[in-house]
């Protein structure tokens, strides 16, 4: 998507399936995804649409009933994850690409300390046990952890949610990686605390040189905290560009309807707040044409007989819409 910039992530023609008794789930299709180097890519869209899923490729931590297309390749650094031995993904999970996952209350062990977790992590490294507190230790204070060296001690309900969320982003950053996966890190904070993870995050990401893939239904902080913006939609990518340019000039009917949905986006004061109309289609029985047709107020003739390709609004923004195609 953007030439500017050297590729750490490279998503192609992505397809997953789920296998299960009621029929074949098609999570994912056909899905293209770029993340350049020191660059922060966002994905936004409804419950649903396939952002989690999309997320746990990256890792191959899909669960066993998923079927990855053959088509499919997801190069991270050069090297297509995909294709990988069970022992080279051990080698770049939690080393080159890090997870910061959505609910801190329970993505620590609660009967571990904090210091001994964060040293596990670190058993590739060739340091001494004293050295590794040393880090964990910096790491904590340089995520704002007060006095961190006595709070390695601490063991996580000793913790508040804003400051154990602080802690699993440090434990991600540990060792440098290449590569930041965040899953709706902050679904579990108050408004205040929010904003305070966002920045840091932002901040730790420019001192680290490190790359971040951001998940989020929360467009106020796609805007906020990203460079450029992927939208999904019942597990296709409808519409990707550079934030400013996304937001003040979105041409899908769905990232329109998704923006005007946004109560912060919202001028006069009203009694009900607006939705989309309709409901997510059926991911097992898929509509025939463009998958938003059911529920777009803008669909012509060819919306129902075919699905959209992606058109190119410019060098950095495309959307899969046949309204681009003729405007």
């Amino acid at each position: 998507m953007n030439n500017r910039h050297d590729t750490v992530l490279e998503v192609r023609d992505l397809s997953v399936d789920f296998l299960t008794g009621r029929g074949t789930v098609r999570a994912l299709r056909h899905v293209d995804l770029t993340v350049p180097d020191n660059r922060i890519v966002g994905i936004v869209g409804e419950s649903g649409c396939g952002k989690s899923t999309l997320i746990n490729s990256v890792l191959r931590l899909l669960a066993d009933n998923a079927v990855v297309a053959k088509s499919s390749s997801v190069v991270f650094k050069g090297r297509d994850v995909l294709a990988m031995s069970p022992a080279d993904l051990r080698g770049i999970r939690g080393q080159e690409i890090s997870m910061v996952f959505q609910d801190p209350m329970t993505a620590l062990n609660p009967v571990i300390s904090i210091g001994t977790q964060m040293t596990d992590i670190l058993y590739r490294l060739d340091m001494s046990m004293a050295d590794k507190r040393r880090l964990a230790a910096d790491m904590l204070g340089q995520v704002g952890i007060p006095d961190p060296a006595r709070r390695l001690a601490d063991y996580p309900h000793q913790f508040s949610g804003g400051m154990r969320q602080r802690i699993c982003i440090a434990m991600a950053l540990m060792m440098n990686p290449g590569l930041l996966i965040a899953d709706e890190p902050t679904t579990a904070l108050d408004v205040t605390l929010e904003a305070q993870i966002i920045h840091l995050m932002k901040d730790l990401c420019a001192r680290f040189g490190c790359s971040m893939l951001f998940v989020s239904h929360n467009l106020g902080l796609i805007a906020e905290l990203c460079d450029e913006v992927v939208v999904m939609y019942a597990g296709e990518v409808v519409e990707q560009g550079e934030v400013h340019d996304l937001f003040h000039r979105a041409q899908h009917p769905y990232t329109r309807m998704l923006l005007d949905c946004d109560p912060a986006r919202i001028e006069e004061k009203r009694r009900d707040l607006p939705t989309i109309s309709g409901s997510v289609p059926d991911l097992i029985d898929l509509p025939r044409g463009c998958i938003f047709a059911p529920r777009c107020p803008e669909r012509y003739a060819p919306c129902s007989d075919s699905a959209p390709a992606t058109y190119d609004v410019n060098a950095v923004h495309q959307v899969r819409c046949f309204k681009v195609r003729d405007a």
